[in-house]
């Protein structure tokens, strides 16, 4: 799969997650449609998950921390 990705022009790399999105959206709005606390539980989860992953960015650029030298 990786490889065909990057095989992908610009352009066509585009329309694929242009498209990805667009199949999410639809798909997250037909779930939404039967059971409403989806439309807040999923943002909810992606944000708490971009809060995080920031979060550790920030901590530990790199991903080594002090007390990684146990080995």
């Amino acid at each position: 799969m990786k490889e065909l990705y990057e095989s992908l022009r610009p352009k066509e790399a585009r329309i694929l997650r242009w498209s990805a999105a667009a199949a999410a959206a639809a798909l997250w709005f037909s779930i939404a449609w039967r059971t409403a606390w989806v439309l807040l539980l999923v943002p909810m989860i992606g944000g708490g998950f971009v809060f995080f992953v920031r979060r550790n960015r920030r901590l530990d650029p790199l991903g080594h921390a002090e007390d990684d030298d146990f080995f």
